[in-house]
């Protein structure tokens, strides 16, 4: 058992994802009992905040999700529903901040749970139009058994892996989902092309962002030992579990952002000028996007 500093020392709940640090300042919220710890070292900076660089990176989920809430208020979208992913993912930001301040079960349980939270939600808004095959009750309803199945295994045996697992499974349909919708689009067209773009960027994030979060673990000797040479400000680039939560929050952005076109994306037979369209221009995967139809053209559609 790794002394942190004087009399406080490592939870019991030790497991393999557990990277102890020494030295730091004693911690002001008390001994560390989350189940799971990263590379960066505890409480170098102050005894306030557990992992610096591994908190304030959450900021990217929280900006993201603000912009995603105002993108929905500029095209005047009524109800809670379109909104919801924006503000699950910034519930995620700051749940995420919490658990890596302060490195306690109770916050990882939050930040863990945020994670399936907003997949589940954005997993419900891409069924409930894409498939026929259950009534958007029936899919609520299974998804939150599912969820509250989750939820028992984990406090049961304080053991991630299923959580893990059915994140993951849940990441890979949605990907796969969307795209099929995106293959159903018009051949040749440039919102096909954008929408294929964004999908690929998407992935790309997920998985460099997943590269950092692996080479964080299984490198963290080095990381560490490379950190101490170069010193600051350079060593917050070797945080790279850091990279994990900017990465996943853009993949996780514009999948949210994809899923919103996808519900309007023309389709043959069906027309209505009075909702969203979707728009196209530039490269980048975020210009793909929803706009009101001006005043004019809904006039003349009636």
């Amino acid at each position: 058992m790794e002394h942190i500093k004087e009399n406080w020392v490592v939870s019991k709940h030790y497991t393999s994802f557990y990277r102890a640090s020494t030295g730091g300042h004693t911690p002001i919220w008390g001994p560390p009992t989350s189940t799971l710890n990263f590379c960066e070292e505890d409480y170098e900076f102050t005894p306030y905040v557990a992992e610096l660089f591994n908190t304030f990176t959450n900021l990217t989920y929280i900006g993201l999700g603000i912009k995603g809430i105002l993108n929905n208020r500029k095209l005047g979208e009524q109800g809670l529903g379109p909104k919801l992913p924006y503000i699950a993912i910034i519930n995620l930001g700051i749940a995420s901040s919490l658990f890596h301040s302060s490195l306690k079960y109770p916050t990882q349980m939050c930040d863990e749970f945020s994670m399936l939270i907003a997949t589940f939600i954005v997993f419900y808004r891409l069924l409930s139009f894409s498939q026929t095959h259950f009534s958007p009750n029936v899919l609520l309803y299974s998804l939150l058994g599912l969820m509250g199945c989750v939820m028992v295994v984990q406090f049961s045996t304080g053991d991630s892996s299923v959580q893990q697992v059915v994140f993951t499974v849940m990441v890979y349909f949605l990907w796969s989902t969307c795209f099929k919708l995106i293959g159903k689009l018009k051949r040749g067209s440039a919102l096909k092309s954008k929408m294929k773009w964004m999908a690929i960027s998407g992935i790309a994030f997920f998985i460099s962002g997943h590269a950092c979060w692996l080479t964080d673990f299984y490198a963290c000797d080095h990381l560490r030992r490379w950190r101490r040479e170069v010193g600051m400000p350079w060593a917050s680039l070797l945080e790279l579990h850091g990279y994990w939560h900017i990465f996943t929050g853009i993949g996780v952005y514009i999948f949210m952002v994809l899923v919103e076109c996808l519900r309007y994306a023309p389709t043959a037979g069906k027309k209505d000028d009075q909702k969203p369209k979707v728009s196209s221009a530039g490269l980048w995967p975020f210009t793909v996007y929803l706009e009101r139809p001006s005043a004019h053209k809904v006039k003349r559609s009636q």
